[in-house]
């Protein structure tokens, strides 16, 4: 009678060991579910996660970029942000001199540049550029009460242009054939104050920037643009080399600005007349 009442008790501690062993088996498998659930929900909200992208910058080349109160704004800056929005990308701006962008792009301090960069074969060999968003030229400048009339008026005289850019290129051609002298410089405020001062004759720029610091200033202005703008290349955001994803997501972003009407409403905003 015992021995069967020792065994009853045996078989009872068998199941009750066994139901525990089961439930604690299907409480880590709920664990284990909930655990590979929010895994899952986080992996999803890391997908939707913006890339960011360092992009160079000049600060004082209006209206494409420059400061209003600390806030750098301008065409090239909105248009970048606006891109980024529709290609899921985050921005964080870089502010450089403009001879300073290329290099920084070769050596990959940064993803991408904008601020007027023209679109010229040898630049192409080094970085690579979105499609064209901005049809440019260069003008020449000179003070309202200059002699000068015409290029051919330049003989002898110095022209000054930014360094790195198609103003410079176009202004040593141009020295060259009027036996001029040319001055190179970091920036657009330094080379009016050149002219403005009599250290320099004729200014050569891209004909958006003088054309708006012109008619902002208005009565004002010291300047005025002689004979018809040269051609020069198309801008594009410039972007490094090796990074085609990178170029196929901004002409994405790019052509559904475009699309949409908003490239528009931006261009008008700058340079409506």
């Amino acid at each position: 009678m015992k021995k069967q009442q020792k065994k009853d008790t045996f078989l009872k501690k068998l199941v009750m060991m066994t139901l525990v062993g089961i439930i604690a088996f299907a409480l880590a498998g709920c664990g284990s579910d909930e655990a590979n659930n929010e895994a899952s929900a986080d992996s999803g909200d890391s997908g939707n996660a913006k890339e960011e992208i360092t992009v160079a910058v000049v600060q004082d080349y209006p209206p494409f970029e420059y400061k209003v109160d600390e806030e750098l704004t301008g065409f090239d800056v909105e248009l970048v942000e606006a891109v980024a929005e529709k290609a899921n990308l985050s921005v964080n701006w870089k502010i450089m001199k403009f001879d300073g962008i290329i290099p920084a792009l070769q050596a990959n301090q940064v993803d991408a540049a904008v601020s007027a960069i023209g679109i010229r074969e040898d630049r192409l060999e080094v970085v690579n550029f979105s499609d064209p968003y901005f049809e440019s030229g260069l003008s020449l400048v000179t003070l309202k009460d200059s002699a000068i009339e015409s290029e051919e008026d330049l003989q002898g005289k110095t022209i000054v242009a930014k360094q790195g850019t198609s103003s410079l290129k176009l202004a040593n051609e141009l020295a060259e054939q009027y036996n001029s002298e040319v001055t190179k410089l970091q920036d657009d405020a330094t080379m009016y104050m050149e002219l403005e001062n009599g250290n320099a004759d004729a200014l050569i720029n891209d004909y958006p920037s003088v054309a708006y610091k012109i008619k902002q200033d208005g009565d004002e202005s010291q300047f005025r643009l002689v004979g018809d703008k040269y051609p020069s290349e198309d801008y594009g955001i410039a972007i490094s080399k090796g990074s085609e994803g990178l170029v196929e997501k901004i002409n994405t972003g790019l052509q559904e600005l475009k699309d949409s009407g908003e490239f528009d409403e931006l261009y008008n905003q700058y340079f409506s007349e």
